[in-house]
C-alpha cells in the first residue's frame, strides 16, 4: 500500500474557483484582445510575474507591446484589478475537503504560482484554507516558479515529508508532471469529486 502523508493545494482553480467568462468579457472590453491573446501572452510572460519579477502591470504591458497594442496606465491599472479579482473567487467544495483530509490526519500544503503583491487578495479568499495548512510555498517569494524542481523540494522540506509520501493537485498539467518527475503522487485538477476519486486510487 502506498502510503500518503501530505496533500498539497495548488490556488489559482483549485483552492480558488477558476476564472469564469466575467474576465474574459471585461478584459476584452478594455482591450480588445481575445481570450486566446491573453494566454498566449501569460504562457510568454506571466512566470515573471509569479516570480515576483514584474507587475501586474507590468505583465499586460508586455502582453500589449506582443500585440501591438499597448494599453494606456489607467488600463494596466485596471486590468491588474480584474486580473486579481478575477483569481480571488474561494472554492468551498475544496475547503471541504481540506477538512476533512485535516481531520483524517494529513499534513496540508499550499503550493502556488503567484507574486506578492496578489497576497492581500490570498489572504482573503484563502484565510481560512491557510489556517488548515501545515506549510505553504508562494513563488513570488521565493523567486522560484513551478515547474521547478526547486519548488517542490522546498514544499517537502517544509512539510518534513519525502516526495513519494506527497501528493500534488493542480489545474495545469505541466506542474503536475514535474509534481511527478519530482517522486510525488499527483493530479490535474478539475473538480473535488475527481480529485477524491484519484487519491483514492493512489492510496
Amino acid at each position: 500500500m502506498k502510503q500518503i502523508k501530505g496533500i498539497v493545494f495548488d490556488f489559482g482553480g483549485v483552492i480558488s474557483a477558476a476564472h469564469d467568462d466575467t474576465f474574459w468579457a471585461k478584459a476584452r472590453a478594455v482591450t480588445g484582445w481575445s481570450r486566446e491573446e491573453i494566454w498566449a501572452g501569460w504562457r510568454r510572460h506571466r512566470w515573471m510575474l509569479d516570480a515576483d519579477f514584474i507587475t501586474p502591470q507590468g505583465l499586460y504591458h508586455l502582453i500589449g507591446k506582443d500585440l501591438g497594442n499597448v494599453p494606456d496606465g489607467k488600463t494596466l491599472d485596471l486590468l491588474a484589478e480584474m486580473d486579481y479579482d478575477s483569481w480571488a473567487v474561494p472554492n468551498p467544495e475544496t475547503l471541504q475537503w481540506a477538512k476533512e483530509l485535516k481531520a483524517a490526519g494529513y499534513k496540508i500544503g499550499i503550493l502556488t504560482n503567484m507574486p506578492t503583491s496578489f497576497i492581500p487578495w490570498f489572504n482573503r479568499a484563502a484565510a481560512a484554507f491557510r489556517q488548515l495548512a501545515d506549510a505553504e510555498v508562494i513563488s513570488g517569494v521565493e523567486h522560484i516558479v513551478k515547474p521547478d524542481p526547486a519548488i517542490y523540494a522546498l514544499m517537502a522540506a517544509r512539510l518534513d515529508l519525502p516526495a513519494e509520501q506527497l501528493c500534488f493537485f493542480d489545474d495545469m498539467l505541466p506542474n503536475v508532471e514535474a509534481a511527478k518527475n519530482c517522486g510525488w503522487h499527483a493530479a490535474q485538477f478539475s473538480t473535488v469529486s475527481c480529485a477524491q476519486a484519484a487519491l483514492a486510487e493512489m492510496v
